[in-house]
């Protein structure tokens, strides 16, 4: 959507396409032109595409090896609990909070307003901590002959607005210390979380703990 053409892999499956970190370079608008990285999900189960260790894996390399400028976080309309934990996660935790971070709401292709998800779920992504520099209520479907074609490029614009307004000049990189604060900080929100998280994620946060030791090795 944001190339204008069919540059990556895409399935509706229930399992992600997307078995390791993808740049994409693409320009629009103006005369600067941004890489846009595409990951795997970090919440697909052991038989998915990726496994989350090497989801875990490739996301630490992209951050350590690249930067980064700005976060996308993509999601779907429901708030479920596992969107604040990998907000915590990546974002909190991984990226110390020293990177913008925006929200993108996608599969609004139904509604008459996409911008009535903000406001009818404005007050429960405050209550659930969640803060972005900014939002975007897109569809990034054109709907069976092109019958959401008009909100499909209004989402494209949408979303390059984020990029070009909250993308830093510089890119963000893991400063010395980082892995044994991040450490710390993965120890500390499990021993807080304990009750409410499942066997799954205790096994996910055990595996970014090491992850995260790893780098330093």
């Amino acid at each position: 959507m944001l190339a204008g053409s069919s540059v990556a892999n895409v399935s509706p499956g229930a399992a992600g396409c997307t078995s390791s970190s993808q740049p994409y370079r693409i320009s629009h608008g103006d005369d600067n032109c941004y890489t846009l990285w595409d990951t795997p999900g970090l919440n697909e189960a052991e038989d998915g595409t990726v496994s989350p260790q090497d989801a875990v894996h490739s996301l630490l390399d992209l951050v350590k090896d690249h930067g980064v400028n700005l976060l996308i976080y993509c999601i779907r309309g429901r708030l479920v609990d596992i969107i604040r934990v990998n907000y915590d996660l990546f974002w909190k935790i991984i990226c110390m909070e020293k990177v913008p971070i925006v929200l993108v709401v996608t599969g609004l292709e139904g509604k008459p307003d996409m911008n009535e998800w903000w406001e009818e779920n404005e007050k429960t992504v405050k209550k659930m901590k969640l803060k972005f520099a900014g939002h975007a209520c897109v569809t990034s479907w054109k709907g069976k002959g092109g019958m959401y074609e008009n909100a499909y490029k209004e989402s494209a614009e949408k979303v390059w607005e984020l990029v070009r307004k909250h993308s830093t000049p510089q890119p963000w990189h893991m400063m010395p210390g980082w892995s044994a604060q991040a450490k710390e900080k993965v120890v500390a929100y499990e021993m807080n979380y304990k009750a409410r998280l499942g066997n799954g994620m205790r096994k996910f946060l055990r595996e970014l703990a090491r992850s995260i030791f790893s780098l330093t090795r």
